[in-house]
């Protein structure tokens, strides 16, 4: 059996989307890329890698990188990629194992560049432009999660590399559908019917998710729709995938009593039963919006971020009843709209 080593957030456990990137990509990889089973073992892509690291992988006879949100300047911020992996050229160039980068999203938040500038000349800027190019010339397969990500990317990076970058859904949501589909113990457990309104708020970078409103403001008109669903005896709950718990903080604050559900479980098939019980997920979470749609949840999408309209865009569903801009929209207004 051949080897792999594949590399992605591995500290994911509290984390429901980055712990389910690992058997997903895996999966995924040798489902529709190699399509043969492999022997696995994990590397953190946040960890340095040198040329130390390359001699290492190029031991295994495939190498695979991501998915999830890796293009992010602030998080694992360092001055040798500029980006999640920090991976130099150098490095990149000694890599002789066959390279697969799978489903990785261009993450950048309102406001947000991979130089923290707008100047196309700093360094950061330079680095992260001239790093992507290596690691797109060096890749054997080379894909982003959505189509939008791949526009951004082709702003940085020359045009003879806009060939390279190929379109290809995060693994997540073929897998969660894949596990649902082999797993009847799941299926015969089901809830029926499905009748829970979750809300799924994500608690970092507030002021980038909120730049035309105030997260009060936000969490207000949250809290007055979920009074009116109250009032007309729907279910509610708060679900969070990664800890985040501000907004039912927020609830409890204002004696607003809902359900928590938490997805930091590390389970998948905890994970997926949660998911099951929810008949409609409002959301400004990206893992949450994949895995409740391949799962069969109504969703509405809260806008904070853009791969949420991306993601909307690449399903054709970036429509007005699928999707609220949190920063533009009368966010009551719409909301009420989504109570049947």
């Amino acid at each position: 059996m051949k080897k792999a080593i594949h590399a992605y957030a591995v500290n994911g456990k509290t984390n429901s989307g980055d712990f389910f990137l690992g058997p997903a990509t895996k999966w995924h990889f040798e489902k529709n890329i190699v399509k043969e089973k492999v022997e696995w073992t994990n590397m953190d892509v946040r960890s340095n890698f040198s040329e130390k690291e390359a001699d290492y992988v190029n031991e295994f006879d495939y190498f695979v990188v991501g998915g999830g949100g890796l293009m992010l300047p602030d998080t694992n911020e360092n001055n040798i990629s500029r980006w999640q992996w920090p991976v130099s050229n150098e490095a990149l160039r000694k890599i002789k194992t066959p390279l697969y980068v799978l489903g990785v999203g261009y993450n950048l938040f309102h406001g947000q560049t991979v130089g923290n500038s707008e100047n196309n000349s700093c360094p950061r800027y330079k680095t992260f432009k001239s790093n992507m190019e290596t690691l797109i010339d060096v890749s054997e397969h080379f894909s982003l999660r959505h189509n939008g990500d791949c526009e951004r990317l082709k702003e940085v990076i020359d045009s003879k590399y806009h060939s390279s970058v190929k379109f290809e859904f995060c693994p997540t949501i073929e897998y969660s559908k894949n596990y649902l589909a082999n797993n009847n113990d799941i299926r015969c457990r089901r809830p029926i019917p499905r009748d829970i309104y979750a809300f799924e708020i994500k608690d970092d970078r507030p002021e980038r998710r909120y730049f035309n409103l105030s997260r009060e403001d936000f969490y207000k008109s949250l809290k007055d729709f979920i009074l009116h669903l109250l009032s007309i005896n729907k279910k509610v709950c708060v679900l969070s995938h990664d800890g985040s718990s501000s907004f039912k903080s927020y609830l409890d604050n204002n004696n607003v009593k809902v359900n928590f559900i938490t997805n930091t479980v590390a389970s998948e098939r905890e994970i997926i039963f949660n998911y099951l019980k929810i008949k409609k997920l409002f959301c400004t979470a990206g893992h949450s919006q994949m895995m409740g749609y391949a799962l069969g949840c109504e969703i509405v999408s809260m806008i904070t971020h853009d791969k949420l309209k991306y993601f909307l865009e690449d399903i054709n569903e970036y429509t007005e009843d699928k999707y609220i801009d949190v920063n533009y929209d009368d966010v009551y207004e719409k909301l009420i709209r989504h109570a049947g």
